[in-house]
């Protein structure tokens, strides 16, 4: 799922989903990073895309920032 989706599913702004961030890892991450992966202008990095499958609860994953769709069921 793509992160601007799992942030309107889930009825969620940037700044609700930093604090989640910061409140569940200690990890501080500036606004406007959040709003560059969402516009998809940038890909996280290996440990930030970590901290993002562990807050969204593997619902965000690597692939999902990449475009690769798992056609295994």
């Amino acid at each position: 799922m793509k992160l601007k989706k799992y942030l309107s599913n889930n009825k969620l702004t940037q700044m609700r989903f930093i604090q989640s961030i910061e409140k569940n890892t200690g990890v501080k991450i500036p606004q406007s990073t959040i709003a560059k992966w969402i516009t998809e202008t940038r890909i996280p990095r290996k440990k930030e895309m970590l901290l993002i499958v562990e807050v969204t609860n593997n619902k965000v994953q690597p692939n999902d920032f990449y475009g690769i769709k798992n056609e295994s069921n």
